[in-house]
């Protein structure tokens, strides 16, 4: 058997070190990981509790969208102290609102928001560096604040493009910013066979079944179309989630659209100005509907409201 070198033992060992190094290193940031999720989930305990017992001044979130009985949306309203707060679970029963379309989705796993989440924080804890001194739990603070921060700034850009979209429809003026994308979007669904001036954007809505809200752009001629804006399009492996097929079929369902209806997804890369229609078949949208039948039941019947009201 032949005795290895100096070298190659030295060589052995400097590989050894650095793999110890850096499983330590990501042994650490499993447990800022591990730390930030035990920290958010603290802070969202906190949050239910203040906003049972005390007036919040945050604006609603999509997922906190409610609907009057005609479809008009009710997102916040006047609390007791004279200052606008979101419309909440309480309000919705004396007010007869329906839960928004998102609200109900949000009883189900969504695999690749929970994923987009994740990576944020790695993401988050792989560069923020350790500040001397620093506890654990404060570091964790830090790297779940800059996680929300991108989140925050990944919402605000969907938000922005989605305002674009809907001035061009409108015949308005759009920010030079979101030109190109518009562009981009108006041109690529005009060779799919969708003109986007031929359809109602933003439209609010409430179905009788018990469930609201705001489709994007759709008609009676191309169907219901929701926008979804990424990073980039490109290499992204994938786009669609069950999610985005139940939240279509919700919402031709709710707009009344005769059966079959068309529907898809519109996905806008913010970063490279790529878009890419996904248009579900029908089959799916029937799988989605009943899918979302269920979950509206459920939410439902956990939160004693419609028909499963407490009597």
């Amino acid at each position: 058997m032949n005795t290895p070198s100096e070298e190659a033992i030295e060589a052995s060992i400097k590989i050894i070190n650095e793999g110890s190094a850096r499983m330590e290193e990501l042994g650490f940031i499993f447990e800022v990981i591990q730390a930030a999720i035990d920290k958010a989930t603290e802070e969202l305990r906190e949050v239910h509790t203040e906003t049972m017992t005390t007036e919040t001044k945050t604006l609603p979130s999509e997922s906190e969208h409610w609907y009057f009985q005609d479809g008009q949306p009710c997102y916040t309203i006047i609390g007791k102290n004279g200052k606008e707060r979101a419309t909440r679970l309480n309000d919705a029963r004396k007010l007869d609102l329906v839960p928004s379309v998102t609200k109900i989705l949000n009883e189900a796993a969504k695999p690749g928001l929970e994923s987009w989440k994740a990576k944020q924080i790695l993401e988050a804890a792989l560069t923020l560096p350790k500040l001397d001194g620093e506890t654990l739990d404060d570091y964790a603070v830090r790297v779940m604040a800059d996680a929300k921060e991108q989140g925050r700034k990944a919402a605000e850009r969907g938000t922005l493009l989605h305002a674009a979209i809907e001035k061009r429809i409108q015949g308005v003026n759009v920010d030079p910013a979101w030109t190109q994308h518009v562009a981009l979007i108006s041109g690529t669904l005009l060779q799919y066979g969708i003109d986007l001036f031929r359809g109602k954007p933003e439209h609010s809505f409430a179905s009788p079944v018990g469930y609201g809200g705001k489709v994007d752009v759709w008609s009676t001629e191309f169907g219901v179309w929701d926008f979804k804006s990424k990073d980039k399009i490109a290499g992204t492996k994938n786009l669609v989630f069950d999610e985005h097929v139940m939240q279509i079929a919700a919402y031709g369902r709710g707009l009344r659209l005769p059966t079959p209806f068309r529907g898809g997804n519109i996905f806008v890369g913010v970063e490279d100005a790529e878009v890419k229609i996904v248009e579900h078949s029908w089959k799916d949208l029937e799988r989605g509907w009943e899918m979302f039948r269920l979950l509206h039941e459920f939410w439902q019947r956990k939160n004693h409201f419609g028909r499963y009201a407490r009597k």
